[in-house]
């Protein structure tokens, strides 16, 4: 029986995605099928995953026109396993520690009320060395501003989901099928920068729980091609998540309560706090009318 559905969209990415393959196929829980679907590689992708799937019969090669990361994960989905209880969507360029997919299933079986849980990861180089990797905290509201939450602390509220959690966030969270059925998965309009992933933490957080495991089992990877790809606004991206969300039309009473937290969360502490900061940093650098500007903006957006 399929445990876990791994879904990877692949898209130009025949350097790196033998190696993603490979730290699937290497992974200390069996129970799995990897859905690759190619979305109009150019590149050699598709033959080399074409190659893959002649030895290992739990890896599945789809092919599509490029259509763009949501749509492709969506289609993805819908050709994985119908007996697989929980979900990885798993870009092409990263790698998995070989205990990912035990511990996380592991933790997921013994919470039963958690609906994802992502873990910690690390940095890796296009040459799969480690390198620098800064943490991203978990930020929730403390009484007028923002507080840290406790790096061993699970329990990630939706307000900490708002504010960002880090990089390859996607790649690096497992979701419970049976509550992960209960979204509308990947919205395809929210652009490439993110956002999609806030989006449907926001939406398992309204129905269930979202864990942290502090244990860093992902290797997500930087190179010139995959950040050139994710450049972007990310401040428009934002923007139009806090859009949808503000359509509450499709919420009770207490989910409604939750988004607006966060949604003000975001607007009033958070905002503000990165206009401060920014602001001390033109200060050191004597910029000086730059620095007011934000700190008035930063100001009026607390206050008002």
């Amino acid at each position: 029986m399929v445990k876990v559905s791994i879904i990877t969209p692949c898209y130009n990415a025949e350097k790196f995605i033998g190696k993603a393959i490979e730290s699937v196929r290497a992974q200390t829980l069996t129970d799995w099928d990897h859905i690759i679907v190619d979305d109009g590689s150019t590149d050699n992708s598709a033959g080399i995953v074409a190659s893959y799937t002649e030895i290992e019969p739990r890896l599945k090669l789809i092919r599509q026109s490029n259509n763009g990361m949501c749509i492709t994960r969506n289609n993805g989905f819908k050709s994985c396993s119908e007996q697989s209880q929980y979900l990885l969507f798993f870009d092409a360029d990263d790698c998995l520690e070989p205990q990912m997919l035990e511990v996380m299933i592991t933790y997921l079986n013994t919470h039963l009320d958690v609906g994802a849980a992502y873990c910690d990861y690390y940095n890796i180089d296009a040459e799969d060395k480690p390198i620098d990797t800064v943490y991203c905290p978990r930020l929730i509201p403390s009484m007028f501003s923002v507080k840290t939450l406790p790096y061993n602390t699970p329990e990630t509220p939706l307000v900490a989901i708002a504010s960002g959690l880090g990089g390859g966030l996607d790649g690096r969270t497992v979701f419970r099928r049976s509550i992960y059925e209960q979204t509308s998965g990947w919205d395809e309009n929210l652009g490439k920068n993110g956002a999609y992933i806030q989006d449907l933490l926001v939406q398992i957080a309204l129905i269930s729980s979202v864990h942290f495991v502090a244990e860093k089992l992902h290797q997500y990877r930087l190179h010139s091609i995959n950040q050139l790809h994710r450049q972007g606004d990310f401040g428009k991206e934002a923007k139009n998540l806090i859009n949808k969300w503000k359509d509450k039309k499709k919420l009770n009473s207490e989910q409604k309560k939750q988004v607006d937290q966060a949604i003000f969360f975001y607007e009033k502490r958070l905002v503000p706090l990165v206009a401060m900061m920014s602001a001390n940093q033109l200060i050191t650098e004597r910029k000086i009318l730059s620095a007011l500007s934000l700190y008035f903006q930063a100001a009026k957006n607390y206050l008002v």
